[in-house]
């Protein structure tokens, strides 16, 4: 690989180059400096910690944040926002193969799904009638594509993923292995002889740019589709239910349920292991705390915690004055011994 150099880096994220140029090979971690790798340095003790860690001369350049040491050895690349940086140069230095383009041997392609150029099918995957692969999509091993699904372009579905039919992706989405997008939610009717099942007649429509970890699941709509805005990320064995409506740019860590017909609005960011009962209104930026049980809508832009979910200040103070249980009724038996 041809090394990328200091300065062209500092343009590409958007950083202020300090020092000599110097070429780049990759990163490397704060414990383990290498020499003609990056080290990201996000606050003033880990800039102070790589400075005196032997080798650090040798380090292509260190980033980190404006108002700290800015000297020149090693050089520097200065960023408001570190983890952003961090975040764009592991984008720089990803080495993913992709797979051959082409239906590989093993592989089963309808003759009536249509492939666009450079879509790459692998060993046991299929594709089914009607279903659409945009231009660059690569299918792994053992998916399996449903009558007339869509991908968009630049679309990466890893191995034993599988869409039910109709659902639709945008471009540059990202599903990771065993995810399942479009099953049946879990809606029944209680009947004489037992639940009897309502059936999901609508689907599922998935944004541009839009990443889901391995393991997640996210049904279809009853009558109408569930959707997932642009930029959302959904992270590894989460369970999202019928009718639900994900804004923009949310961001769900690993192992959340969301219950039928909730509506996350742009900007929502759910901790790992939260669980969301059905018919919410999350508003727009709010934030939940991980392992929160959230029973009431959330207002938008707050924090909320626990369980069941209240905001953030309340969930605080609840737990400081639990803590201090035992000391008060110590106090109070100490008074009513001295009656």
């Amino acid at each position: 690989m041809t090394p990328w150099t200091t300065r062209a880096l500092a343009q590409r994220i958007g950083a202020t180059h300090r020092g000599e140029e110097r070429a780049v090979m990759g990163l490397c971690p704060p414990e383990a400096p290498r020499e003609g790798h990056l080290q990201v340095a996000p606050d003033a003790g880990a800039v102070r910690a790589a400075l005196d860690a032997p080798g650090v001369d040798r380090l292509a350049a260190l980033v980190h944040p404006p108002g700290l040491d800015e000297g020149t050895q090693p050089p520097r690349l200065v960023h408001s926002e570190p983890r952003l940086a961090f975040a764009r140069l592991t984008r720089i230095f990803a080495d993913e193969p992709r797979p051959a383009v082409g239906v590989a041997p093993g592989a089963s392609v309808h003759p009536e799904a249509r492939l666009e150029g450079g879509v790459s099918v692998a060993a046991g995957a299929y594709v089914d009638a009607g279903a659409e692969l945009g231009a660059g999509t690569s299918v792994g091993p053992g998916a399996i594509i449903g009558a007339g699904c869509t991908v968009g372009p630049d679309g990466r579905l890893y191995a034993g993923v599988v869409l039910y039919p109709g659902v639709r992706l945008g471009a540059r989405v990202r599903v990771h292995a065993g995810a399942v997008l479009g099953a049946d939610g879990f809606g029944y009717a209680a009947g004489p002889e037992g639940p009897e099942k309502i059936h999901h007649l609508a689907g599922l429509r998935v944004g541009d740019d839009v990443e889901i970890g391995a393991n997640a699941c996210i049904d279809r709509g009853i009558l109408t589709d569930g959707t997932i805005g642009d930029g959302t990320k959904i992270d590894n064995l989460c369970q999202i239910g019928h009718n639900v409506h994900i804004g923009r740019g949310c961001m769900i860590a690993g192992m959340v349920g969301i219950g039928g017909s909730t509506v996350l609005e742009d900007g929502v960011v759910i901790g790992g292991g939260a669980g969301l009962s059905d018919h919410l209104r999350i508003g727009r930026g709010a934030r939940l705390a991980a392992r929160a049980g959230v029973s009431k809508d959330v207002p938008a832009g707050e924090a909320w915690g626990g369980v069941p979910a209240v905001p953030m200040r309340t969930w605080v103070r609840e737990r400081y004055l639990i803590s201090r249980l035992e000391r008060i009724w110590a106090f109070v038996r100490t008074r009513k011994d001295d009656t």
